[in-house]
């Protein structure tokens, strides 16, 4: 699956079993666009960064349920190579706990890559998350628990202990800079065609 669609395939899976004529339309719209973008791919290039991570979260994006949406891409040699776009377990209180929960699943994606890396004989001693949620970013760093904290799940605080770690560091990105913003909503489309350059894709043919 393409980057570019992970968050419009997801949402519109919900409904797999209990559609309409509404969301048999959504998709045609979602097909219209890969046709007219079928010469579009993954660009890899040979690069001097490491491994980085942007990850991002859409607080209550679906209002049926009100649960947010998580995102995140991790990008190696100019294109992303690991993505995901999902609806988180449970319903946030706040943007700042679905952006946290949003960096906790997205460091145990970095953990794993880390992993692979390694094994490779890529070393990678740390990744940066770069993330547009400064509240969350010192809620992780905070190692105490606070009122805003005791009701999140504790499997989301594993991100405490990446952090601690070293094993990730946190940066802050812009919301207008965010390429995962493409994985957790709709965009019109100039954002749309700025998170999907960034996040490596191109137009193939263009590019020979």
């Amino acid at each position: 699956m393409r980057p570019d669609i992970a968050y419009a395939v997801n949402f519109m899976s919900q409904f797999n079993s209990n559609y309409t004529e509404e969301h048999w339309k959504a998709v045609k719209r979602i097909l219209r666009y890969l046709k007219g973008t079928l010469d579009y791919g993954l660009l890899f290039k040979k690069t001097n960064e490491n491994l980085f991570g942007v990850v991002d979260a859409d607080w209550g994006g679906n209002i049926s349920d009100r649960r947010s949406y998580s995102g995140y891409a991790f990008i190696l040699a100019g294109g992303a190579i690991s993505w995901e776009a999902r609806k988180q377990r449970t319903v946030s209180l706040s943007s700042t706990e679905a952006e946290y929960i949003a960096i906790a699943e997205a460091s145990k994606e970095a953990i794993y890559l880390k992993g692979i890396l390694n094994s490779i004989g890529l070393n990678t001693e740390n990744i940066t998350l770069y993330n547009d949620s400064q509240s969350a970013q010192k809620l992780i760093q905070n190692f105490g628990y606070s009122a805003r904290t005791k009701h999140i799940d504790i499997r989301h605080h594993f991100v405490r202990d990446c952090v601690r770690n070293g094993n990730i560091s946190l940066e802050y990105l812009s919301t207008e800079d965010m390429p995962a913003d493409v994985l957790t909503k709709g965009l019109n489309r100039n954002k749309h065609n700025f998170c999907s350059t960034n996040l490596g894709l191109m137009n193939q043919q263009y590019q020979q």
